[in-house]
């Protein structure tokens, strides 16, 4: 295997990441390490890519079941790999549907309640409505914003279900007012910034169906010198092999 086909490998698992659509990414490790899934029996990643939210999820929380979703074949091939190579492979399951029609189903079938759905959704809507790459596949929003994520989520939760996403920073007022329509309320949120002194970069936001004191957090990647600050490394400590 060439040095580029290496497994990213974490503390308690590794994960593949070379077919999927979008290869692993601070967001996505900051998302997994962030939620609460401290009452999530079961759980739902939405886009899951390779896969490596769910594996975080299935590390934090010993008891949960979780189903990892995505459009994309290749990456669904894969996370079902990775899981199968993790410690948690019984309690994890990858299938190839979109969230759209997995809500149908879901509804349909008249399914258990999710107590906790997990995305890291496609952020740019670029208006191409055949992308030419997985890649721009992947980044394109289509049918996975994340306002349709909140839409058909909400119907999928437990009474006391949370809805955990991450989205650009510029976002926020707009999918927080998306939420109030939809009878969702913002219940924690915690704003990154890349390196101190610079502008926020992302938002990482929960939703939940009853309001609730609003916990707002403050994450910096980056001290100015370029290392890593301490709030950082506790947050992503039981994961990344350097800290």
């Amino acid at each position: 295997m060439s040095k580029s086909n290496q497994p990213f490998r974490f503390k308690q698992f590794e994960v593949n990441h070379h077919r999927s659509s979008m290869k692993i990414g601070i967001d996505a490790v900051i998302l997994g390490a962030w939620v609460n899934l401290q009452n999530a029996n079961r759980i739902l990643d939405v886009g899951c890519g390779c896969g490596v939210i769910a594996l975080m999820a299935a590390q934090r929380n010993p008891t949960s079941e979780i189903l990892a979703i995505d459009i994309d074949p290749e990456s669904v091939k894969e996370a079902a790999e990775n899981f199968i190579a993790s410690p948690w492979s019984k309690r994890m399951k990858a299938m190839q549907i979109d969230f759209n029609d997995y809500c149908s189903k879901h509804l349909e079938r008249n399914m258990e309640p999710i107590d906790y759905i997990v995305s890291n959704p496609p952020y740019f809507d670029s208006g191409i409505g055949t992308p030419d790459s997985i890649r721009l596949k992947a980044r394109h929003q289509g049918q996975l914003s994340p306002s349709v994520i909140l839409e058909k989520g909400k119907d999928l939760i437990s009474e006391n279900g949370i809805i955990g996403i991450v989205i650009p920073y510029d976002q926020t007022e707009e999918l927080a007012g998306t939420s109030k329509s939809l009878g969702l309320c913002l219940t924690r949120q915690m704003i990154m910034t890349g390196r101190e002194g610079r502008e926020p970069k992302r938002s990482f936001m929960e939703f939940g169906l009853h309001a609730a004191h609003i916990s707002k957090e403050y994450l910096t990647i980056e001290l100015s010198d370029g290392s890593y600050t301490q709030n950082y490394q506790s947050l992503c400590h039981d994961f990344y092999l350097k800290f």
